[in-house]
């Protein structure tokens, strides 16, 4: 205030005067917040700005290369949608928003990431990894091990890769791994353990809350601990449980985890409750079942039951079809990822070594193939969008074969014979197809086949056989072994 406004404001009738000393307007702090700020490459994020000049233009960077633009409020904010960029390799990534006209700026980050959560990688078991961009033809065959864990494992558990962490069932119990070192960093005791283990994600990063490790045991029981190793419900089947499926329902925070069990399919909800239980007539339920998504309809969930497939309503249980395709013995179903198939058919071998293609709303067979062997592990099914044949199949006669249609089955696109029955199914990842076997004679091995062509990229031994199949997530091949 001037001396003459002063001298102005003291000669006027009686009043209260405040005087301080004046401070310039500040500008808001600028801010960027991303959500989810973990993800896979070519993640949708939805990224928050504020502290912006009001309407003006923000642009977007995703370490340095422009993904995205979006224009602020009047108060300067600007909420708009990302896509991770498909190159973006495995690790933190930085995020920046830089305002046009008033040259604010806000950094956040971003970290790559692509979790393996469950058995052949989701709930439709294509075995596919869509987002692998480190391994691939060009390199696989440069793979050399970079650790190894002695931690026990049983058969049948392959490992998942999830929060940070790599899981995977032992004959003692449930172990969780750091995958840059193989340390041991989570033991949860158990009887031995059956299953491969399932995830259902918590929130990231942990531990608030963490996320659930869903496994069986050979005693029958179904277990429930979280990320970071503490007990958390345990459900009884009665027998011992195939691997658990976790379904994310559809606009819905919940899950639902749905287990074979004896003659039983079962489905809990992500807190232990019991939903349903539904007997299937065709006998026991070895191997995993597969989730169908067929908006707007409900989630449907297809199960082998001795001879006999199944199409059960994953939120009642009932069933809607079932279909026996031969009188032998079926393997492990799949369906494929619906976000690449569309509206795909349901694939399902036997022991007599028939693959059968099935029209999932009928289960009338749409198409057979005769292998070599017997097939008691589920399909590869990969993105039909992709130039490479994307359905591999391996048999017990050590064949793998590769098609692209599941309408009919020509002649295979190629044929690979490796050196012994193919266990566990064929995985897919940026072009590379990994195979596990487990001779009689000689070393049991792990081979990387070229997707395109079916030629040998790579193989390495697994002394004492492979207990599951392998998993291929952010540059990384881990494998289970039995010694």
């Amino acid at each position: 205030m001037t001396r003459r406004l002063l001298q102005a404001a003291l000669l006027g009738a009686a009043c209260l005067l405040f005087l301080s000393i004046a401070t310039p307007a500040v500008a808001a702090r600028s801010a960027l917040a991303l959500e989810p700020a973990i993800g896979p490459p070519t993640a949708i994020i939805k990224a928050k700005g504020s502290g912006f000049a009001g309407r003006e233009v923000v642009a977007l960077y995703f370490d340095g290369l422009r993904i995205g633009s979006d224009v602020t409020n009047p108060n300067g904010k600007f909420n708009t949608q990302l896509t991770v960029p498909a190159s973006a390799r495995p690790g933190n990534h930085t995020v920046e928003a830089v305002g046009q006209s008033s040259g604010v700026s806000a950094r956040a980050l971003f970290l790559v990431r692509t979790d393996w959560l469950q058995g052949c990688f989701e709930g439709g078991r294509s075995c596919f990894n869509p987002f692998e961009n480190v391994l691939g033809p060009g390199n696989a065959g440069a793979l050399d091990v970079a650790w190894r864990a002695p931690v026990g494992a049983n058969g049948g558990s392959s490992p998942v890769y999830a929060n940070g962490k790599l899981f995977v069932g032992t004959a003692d119990g449930l172990v969780g791994l750091d995958p840059a070192t193989g340390a041991i960093i989570i033991n949860y005791r158990s009887a031995p353990v059956s299953t491969t283990p399932a995830v259902i994600r918590g929130f990231d990063p942990q531990p608030d809350p963490p996320g659930k490790v869903i496994f069986g045991s050979i005693d029958g029981i179904l277990h429930a601990a979280s990320t970071d190793g503490r007990p958390l419900w345990q459900a009884g089947l009665g027998a011992a449980p195939a691997s658990p499926l976790v379904i994310q329902v559809i606009d819905s925070p919940n899950e639902r985890v749905v287990v074979g069990a004896g003659n039983t399919l079962f489905a809990f909800d992500g807190n232990g409750s019991r939903l349903w239980a539904t007997v299937l007539e065709g006998g026991d339920i070895s191997k995993a079942a597969a989730v169908l998504v067929e908006p707007p309809d409900p989630d449907r969930v297809i199960a082998a039951a001795g001879n006999t497939l199944y199409t059960l309503d994953a939120a009642t249980g009932q069933i809607v079809w079932a279909t026996t395709p031969s009188g032998a013995r079926l393997g492990a179903p799949s369906i494929g990822n619906p976000n690449f198939i569309g509206e795909p058919n349901a694939l399902v071998g036997d022991q007599a070594g028939n693959l059968f293609s099935l029209d999932p709303r009928s289960g009338a067979i749409v198409a057979a193939f005769a292998a070599g062997g017997p097939i008691t592990a589920s399909t590869a099914i990969g993105d039909p969008d992709q130039s490479d044949p994307w359905v591999v199949l391996g048999d017990g006669g050590g064949n793998t074969y590769a098609f692209d249609t599941v309408d009919a089955f020509p002649p295979p696109i190629w044929q690979a014979a490796l050196s012994g029955p193919v266990v566990g199914p064929p995985v897919l990842a940026n072009g590379v197809v990994y195979v596990a076997t487990d001779p009689e004679i000689g070393d049991p091995a792990i081979f990387g086949l070229d997707q395109a062509s079916g030629r040998v990229l790579f193989d390495g031994p697994l002394p004492g056989g492979v207990a599951s199949s392998p998993i291929v997530a952010d540059g990384k091949l881990v494998v289970a072994t039995k010694s």
